[in-house]
């Protein structure tokens, strides 16, 4: 028995993640702005509709990569970097694997795509989708983070509190090469406080629509949104397991802008702050109150349709 333990230890610790996982190749996707024919390793591969696709050897050696179109000629080199699964080997076995991993060209990695401008004389290249083209759709998912707000339910003064969590869904689509629109619904949570056994939440849910500028891997926006802000009090007691009671509920809809921007950390995710001031309460007897929620963003975008 000990025998079977100390073997199966030895073997986790040995386990190298690249090693098993990663193929011997992996495949990058060239996109180019003109159509174009990429020279890689002898072979020459000619665009449809501006993409070309490689198969390339993991190797601790950079990428060289030529494109030719009628007027120009460039040259590219991408070099290699270390796979996640190499870096996996953290997580998996303490980083142990690394050591096994070292020599292998296994551990290594390129881009899955690689962006060009084929009108562009320098040897620059893009890993992060700034070919955008008219007509894409992306699914939009992110997790507000954090989410520090500003609500003031009526007849109850300011509540200023931190919240945590929430989840926004909507769609980007590009209506210009470097311009989307973003229709999205949000539920956030803007913090909650207990004192003397009293337990205070706040809460929003809002549908907000903006236009946003792609500059390079930024973008901004500016845009309009409508919100439910809701203020919620408990009673906690031990007589009732501790069990939260709710006591009372003000709720209101307000009308506001929204301005969003994010900065792109590879293929599929962002990270941004979304910041939604609003100013008229339609159903309330004081309408004009400004209010506010700020969100810090993690957000992963899928693309649709091309």
């Amino acid at each position: 028995m000990r025998q079977i333990f100390y073997t199966l230890t030895v073997s986790i610790f040995l386990t190298s993640c690249a090693t098993i996982v990663n193929q011997p190749y992996k495949y990058v996707t060239v996109h180019t702005t003109e159509p174009s024919s990429i020279i890689f390793e002898h072979d020459t591969i000619n665009t449809i509709g501006n993409k070309a696709h490689l198969k390339v050897k993991r190797k601790n050696e950079s990428l060289s990569i030529v494109t030719t179109t009628d007027s120009l000629v460039k040259s590219i080199r991408i070099e290699p970097k270390n796979s996640i699964m190499y870096w996996s080997n953290i997580c998996f076995n303490y980083g142990i694997g690394m050591l096994v991993d070292m020599n292998n060209p296994k551990r290594y990695s390129y881009p899955n795509k690689i962006y060009i401008n084929s009108a562009d004389t320098s040897g620059n290249y893009s890993i992060y989708g700034q070919a955008n083209n008219k007509g894409e759709l992306y699914l939009h998912l992110s997790l507000p983070l954090i989410n520090p707000s500003l609500i003031m339910p009526e007849n109850e003064g300011a509540k200023v509190k931190m919240g945590i969590g929430g989840i926004t869904i909507g769609l980007d689509y590009y209506h210009s090469k470097k311009q989307y629109i973003h229709l999205g619904f949000s539920g956030l949570s803007g913090g909650s406080s207990l004192k003397n056994s009293e337990l205070e939440t706040l809460s929003s849910n809002y549908l907000a629509v903006s236009n946003n500028h792609k500059i390079g891997r930024f973008a901004i926006g500016y845009g309009l949104s409508f919100a439910k802000n809701t203020w919620e009090k408990y009673s906690i007691s031990p007589w009732f397991f501790f069990v939260p009671i709710k006591i009372f509920e003000k709720s209101h809809y307000t009308l506001g802008l929204m301005f969003p921007g994010y900065f792109q950390l590879g293929e599929y995710f962002n990270i941004g702050v979304v910041y939604r001031p609003t100013f008229f309460r339609p159903n309330m007897a004081n309408k004009f109150v400004y209010e506010h929620l700020i969100s810090i963003d993690l957000a992963l975008k899928i693309r649709l349709k091309k």
